[in-house]
């Protein structure tokens, strides 16, 4: 019984981390014997695994961020016909291409997320009945996250930007409202995330009054 505990609102993940926690939670269920929840494994992570994981994160982060400058040196030189130098190159790198590079190597689907947004057009909203959502993670063996703007609920931020619950999660509401001209967004990992977000927008697609 874990009886870790830190605030919600210290909980900001970029998606590489979101995928260790998805690893680390696998592991400690695989340790348990039972599902190990997500509430748990994001703790015990966070608190027992996350300055290893970003030590060695930001390593490797440096060493492929500098694979890259080189390939961009020697492009350069033998574009312009003599050695540009690794200062100018990395200069050049950074102001032309770091960015995009940050962005693409955290992205969700670098790390097997898949995404799906779901505009609410009708006058009535929805309501999403939460069980059935999780009934619908459960049977395609994936994990299934949930975000709307201005969320009471939730498990995490990205980037601290988007707050996101897990459909399983003790946190989730009976019920879940959607008004009109509000989106949601999905986020799927596992097994049968591909099946489960169609699924999904099916049922919400259902509930609409």
């Amino acid at each position: 019984m874990y009886r870790k505990s830190m605030p919600r609102n210290a909980i900001d993940l970029i998606p590489s981390e979101l995928r260790a926690i998805e690893d680390h939670k696998y592991y400690l269920s695989q340790k348990e014997g039972r599902e190990v929840s997500l509430e748990e494994a994001i703790v015990d992570f966070l608190v027992d695994y996350e300055d290893d994981y970003l030590k060695r994160k930001q390593t490797e982060d440096v060493a492929q961020q500098n694979e890259e400058i080189m390939k961009y040196k020697w492009i350069e030189s033998e574009r312009e016909g003599h050695d540009i130098g690794e200062e100018t190159a990395a200069m050049e790198w950074v102001e032309r291409y770091g960015s995009i590079w940050r962005t693409e190597r955290e992205s969700l689907e670098k790390y097997g997320f898949l995404e799906m947004l779901l505009a609410v057009e009708d006058k009535a909203g929805v309501v999403i009945d939460m069980m059935k959502l999780a009934d619908i993670a459960y049977r395609n063996k994936c994990e299934l996250y949930i975000h709307k703007e201005r969320m009471k609920y939730y498990n995490f931020t990205l980037f601290g930007r988007k707050e996101y619950l897990n459909v399983k999660s003790i946190l989730c509401p009976k019920y879940f409202e959607v008004a009109r001209g509000e989106s949601i967004e999905f986020i799927a990992t596992g097994e049968g995330a591909l099946s489960a977000l169609p699924e999904a927008r099916r049922l919400i697609n259902g509930t609409v009054q």
